[in-house]
């Protein structure tokens, strides 16, 4: 019986009827109650840029907040942007569900390794949608740039990053994979030319000087949304807001980010180490987990991208015969204090008197980030890897 159902819950049909369809519950509900602001954002940003109206003003009459991504992006809502609006949020939450499921499942993964990242992450999917996010699509494109330079396709890979880049900048985590390619001039040529191609793509329907004064904008915009950012309840749900909010201090985030970025880089020094697809694979999660725990942007609706890692991460690390209990232990935490918190099977006081006021969701994350980093630094990768396919 057991067996049984451990054939049902690793059937790839079983998985990609659960996750597409969670996201399909979800967004065919916000068309009911026609409750999805961030699409309209989205949508209506392409129609701004074809009449060249300034994409970064409010626009109070037709939406409740700031348009943040780069104009680049009007080419890709493009196509949804045309359609109904409510068949096109629909479309476009759907796409991203099955971009991102797609992406996973072209990582180097066993059935019962692609069943647990899947599983982990499919609560975040729901809340994901809830607002339309798309950051489902970015972290696609960021495991694409990983697989793609794996497979030495690195013509590809380099439009994921670029593309990630210019339309929300946390594309720019793909750089991440870049020592590990075996053809870096060509990986670098071709950054060259898709970052061209991607930055004249808005002018197919804007003019040349609307593009560049709206990249200008752009990152004007992202200063000042990043200093809001950090005072406000539902953003920065990370590390970063964490800290702030428990000690009760101000202080610039650079005192966390550097050494984040230190402790991030470090494992690059274990160069006979990036021969074992383990090392590379723990190199993925910390940079999704990364992208997620230093940014001031970080909302309870972007944790798709860390349960994606911290799946990813408890399959593939080389503790996974060493500490097996101590990795399940942080893996339950991390779904019942990350995932689960926000929903209605966590106690709500703790909710509201603790996890949201103090960004807690951030905290199994960054134990999990540490420990990968630790792993990355002290363990011996092939000969973890011989004992893990072995057990």
């Amino acid at each position: 019986m057991l067996e049984r159902l451990k054939g049902y819950v690793q059937n790839p049909v079983f998985l990609f009827i659960l996750w597409m369809g969670v996201g399909l519950a979800c967004s065919l509900s916000l068309m009911i109650k026609g409750t999805y602001s961030n699409y309209v954002i989205f949508s209506q940003s392409f129609w701004h840029a074809i009449s060249s109206s300034p994409l970064y003003v409010e626009y109070l009459q037709e939406q409740k907040d700031f348009f943040l991504y780069g104009i680049s992006f009007t080419a890709l809502i493009s196509p949804f942007a045309a359609l109904p609006r409510p068949l096109g949020m629909v479309l476009w939450c759907m796409v991203n569900c099955g971009f991102l499921y797609y992406a996973i499942s072209k990582l180097d993964l066993k059935k019962w390794q692609f069943a647990v990242v899947v599983l982990v992450s499919v609560n975040d999917v729901f809340t994901a949608v809830l607002s339309q996010q798309y950051s489902i699509g970015i972290t696609a494109m960021i495991i694409f740039a990983y697989v793609l330079i794996e497979k030495e396709k690195d013509l590809w890979a380099a439009l994921m990053v670029v593309f990630g880049v210019m339309t929300k900048l946390y594309g720019v985590v793909g750089l991440a994979f870049f020592l590990f390619s075996k053809h870096k001039m060509r990986f670098v040529a071709s950054l060259l030319f898709w970052g061209v191609v991607v930055f004249l793509l808005p002018m197919l329907y804007a003019s040349p000087e609307y593009v560049v004064h709206s990249y200008k904008e752009w990152f004007d915009v992202l200063i000042y949304k990043n200093e809001l950012n950090q005072f406000k309840i539902n953003q920065n749900i990370s590390l970063l807001g964490m800290l702030h909010r428990i000690t009760g201090a101000s202080f610039s985030d650079l005192w966390i980010i550097i050494p984040g970025m230190l402790l991030f880089a470090l494992p690059y020094l274990r160069i006979r180490q990036y021969q074992n697809e383990s090392f590379r694979f723990l190199f993925l999660s910390s940079a999704l987990l990364f992208m997620v725990l230093f940014s001031t942007g970080t909302e309870t609706y972007g944790y798709l991208t860390a349960m994606v890692a911290v799946g990813i991460w408890y399959v593939k690390t080389p503790t996974q015969v060493t500490t097996p209990r101590l990795n399940l232990f942080l893996l339950i935490f991390c779904i019942l204090l990350t995932s689960l918190s926000t929903t209605d099977l966590f106690p709500r006081f703790i909710r509201m008197d603790y996890v949201k006021p103090y960004a807690l969701k951030a905290l199994p994350c960054t134990l999990i980030w540490l420990k990968i980093v630790w792993e990355q630094l002290t363990q011996n990768f092939a000969c973890s890897s011989e004992k893990i396919e072995t057990s």
